[in-house]
């Protein structure tokens, strides 16, 4: 279900996918998501993202594909 996790390492968020690996390093955790809504208009449907601000606590978020209007 969670193919994507945002983990913040050394003062930064890296955005990460099970299959591709790591996507990007972001200077924000929005930033990360954003990217992560990006990702998501690969199929268009809504994404789990798993989110590790610090060693052991998880968090989630959905983001929803971008839409480009």
């Amino acid at each position: 279900m969670f193919d994507l996790t945002v983990t913040a390492r050394r003062g930064r968020w890296v955005l990460t996918d099970d299959e591709e690996g790591e996507l990007g390093d972001y200077a924000t955790q929005a930033e990360a998501l954003a990217a992560a809504g990006a990702f998501a208009q690969v199929d268009a449907e809504p994404r789990h993202v798993l989110i590790q601000e610090n060693v052991g606590e998880w968090d989630e978020a959905v983001v929803e594909p971008l839409s480009f209007h």
